[in-house]
């Protein structure tokens, strides 16, 4: 330990050290890399995640107009090969510059990279499942650079910063703890988390855990074909039959059509094969984040990276019941790819992806800042609590500086075809390990620079293996609820409905409104009734006694004041443990015995 106190001091007394602050803050050279490598870990994911929900777009992937299948051809298919493996590469670059700038300029240990929630919103509902949105792929990346200009014009003029302190403090304080319920929302499940919560059609969401043999798949969608159009087409018929596996039916409406089921999603129940809580990735999950737990329970700085790395490196044997690479064509596509260690893709296909052609693109690019706005400023918000370093206002150090890195980190990233890149909630590993300063932030930019190079390793960190850091991220984060008022109602129910309802519509942007919403209409009834001789509620910290109490005590008091009962001696001894007789630093027992002898 000699050895690393050593460095930490020759760190802080360097030019690092000085740029960075870590000596004024509190912090070490080794809690922030311990802080950078917890943070990276618990989103490295992205690394994997990204690239496949923006392949589905079918990015720059045109269709071969002598292949009677379309998006579903041959040369297609190989095209979202290509562009899946460039977007690894390109996710890795982008994550990097947004680290680093935020970094530098802000020295915020808050990590950048694409916005999960607002790359599925870019694919699915812009340009649409393989090209099928309402406007192409290149508009829908030019609108990204034109949300991210806007959206740094907002935050260099401090506009954007004034919107956000319009912000009820109940919903700034229930903020951090809405984010961890994601969070650990997130750690539950199957794509990112452990999967000991799954779908259900009655109630939405259960209990899981069941074995991939045990999974049935729950979202789909049904096509229905003419088979006047396509009977001249077998090869399109037994394309669709063969890629999916189902047999084509009649509809009993219409003879002439042809309906078969494509999944569209990696939801599913344990309902019907039965199986429930007996995955063994389920439970080597749940280990890893009781390793992680107990660790914080010792105050190590290197929890997080114990129960990721253990889980991980278990997940990497084949042939085992937990293993990652199993043996079936995702197994072995996945194990190839990890052999592979060391691997560069180019970036051809997807660089500088711009239109002029952008109707339509107007819808798109007001929902992308508003989502963008929203979710960025509930992330900064919840991170900056968790530090510390807010105030009553909602203030924190360098915040223009920390909107405008996010905005540029969008621009940037829309040149390689990225959906936005924001300021990522995993952040909150780093601040709950030490972190407090940028150089966490300039280290995770390191380390997806290394990722541009060791791509098929990190990618290869299973899901199961980072559920168990979210969970343990989205309880610490939880502590910011005993700030909140609970006997002021208006409060008490906007900052619960803050909390509940981010994880329950995967978004914190929604969470924000439900809470804003809330507050001012509350307020606004109370303020209005003002007038018309209706007294506002107390909000005192007794409210909730003075409103609950009243009657009980209109019941127990004597009809007759003369005969109400001497009020009994103050106890010498309760008299001496008033917040006002004793200080933090007094023995309890100490004043209580000397209590007694008098």
């Amino acid at each position: 330990m000699k050895f690393i106190q050593a460095m930490n001091e020759r760190v802080e007394s360097s030019f690092i050290g000085k740029f960075f602050q870590i000596k004024e803050r509190g912090s070490t050279f080794s809690t922030e890399l311990a802080g950078a490598t917890a943070t990276f870990l618990t989103m490295a994911y992205i690394l994997a995640v990204n690239p496949r929900i923006l392949a589905d777009s079918g990015g720059p992937c045109v269709p071969d107009p002598d292949d009677p299948a379309g998006v579903f051809g041959a040369s297609y298919e190989e095209c979202l090969q290509q562009i899946t493996q460039q977007y690894v590469t390109a996710t890795a670059i982008g994550s990097m510059v947004g680290c680093i700038l935020m970094g530098l300029v802000a020295n915020l240990p808050i990590a950048l990279a694409p916005g999960m929630g607002m790359n599925a919103y870019f694919t699915y509902s812009v340009v649409g499942f393989r090209g099928s949105g309402m406007i192409s792929y290149q508009a829908a990346c030019t609108a990204v650079m034109i949300e991210g200009a806007i959206f740094f014009v907002l935050a260099l003029t401090g506009l954007r910063y004034r919107i956000i302190r319009l912000i009820p403090e109940p919903v700034r304080i229930s903020t951090p703890a809405g984010i961890g319920a994601f969070l650990a929302h997130l750690g539950l499940q199957t794509a990112e988390g452990i999967g000991a919560v799954v779908g259900d059609v009655a109630t939405a969401v259960t209990l899981g855990g069941c074995p991939p043999e045990k999974q049935t798949k729950m979202v789909r969608i049904q096509i229905i074909c003419g088979l006047r159009k396509h009977r001249h087409s077998p090869t399109l018929l037994q394309l669709l039959i063969d890629s999916f596996g189902v047999t084509p039916g009649s509809s009993p409406s219409n003879l002439n059509t042809l309906s078969f089921s494509l999944y569209t999603s990696d939801n599913y129940t344990c309902d019907v094969e039965g199986g429930i809580m007996t995955s063994g990735r389920t439970w080597l999950g749940i280990l890893g984040m009781m390793i992680i737990a107990i660790a914080l329970g010792y105050k190590s700085k290197l929890s997080f990276i114990y129960g990721i790395a253990l889980v991980t490196v278990v997940s990497w044997f084949r042939g085992t019941a937990v293993t990652y690479f199993p043996d079936n064509e995702q197994g072995n596509a996945r194990f190839d790819y990890f052999k592979k260690v060391v691997d560069i893709t180019g970036l051809d296909m997807i660089i500088t992806p711009f239109t002029r052609d952008l109707a339509g693109a107007g819808v798109a690019i007001v929902t992308m800042l508003y989502v963008d706005f929203l979710d960025t400023s509930g992330t900064l918000l919840g991170i900056a609590t968790s530090m510390g370093v807010i105030d009553d206002e909602g203030n924190f150090p360098k915040s223009t500086q920390a909107y405008s890195v996010d905005a540029v980190a969008t621009m940037f990233g829309s040149i390689f075809g990225l959906s936005p890149i924001t300021s990522y909630i995993e952040s909150g590993a780093g601040v709950e390990a030490g972190a407090k300063t940028g150089l966490t932030a300039v280290v995770c930019g390191f380390y997806f620079f290394i990722a541009i190079f060791f791509a098929p390793i990190l990618a290869s960190i299973p899901p199961w293996a980072i559920g168990g850091a979210l969970i343990i991220v989205g309880a610490l984060m939880a502590r910011s609820l005993t700030k909140l008022n609970f006997n002021r109602v208006s409060h008490a129910v906007s900052g619960f409905l803050t909390v509940i309802v981010m994880p329950l519509t995967y978004s914190i942007a929604y969470g924000l409104i439900a809470g804003i919403g809330t507050y001012v209409v509350m307020e606004g009834v109370f303020w209005i009734l003002s007038f018309v001789g209706l007294e506002r509620p107390v909000d005192e910290e007794q409210a909730s006694k003075l409103v609950i109490g009243k009657s009980f005590r209109q019941l127990t008091e004597p009809k007759d004041k003369t005969e109400a009962v001497e009020p009994k001696p103050e106890d010498p001894v309760e008299e001496a443990l008033t917040p006002d007789n004793i200080d933090e630093s007094d023995n309890v027992d100490e004043v209580l015995d000397e209590e007694a002898g008098k």
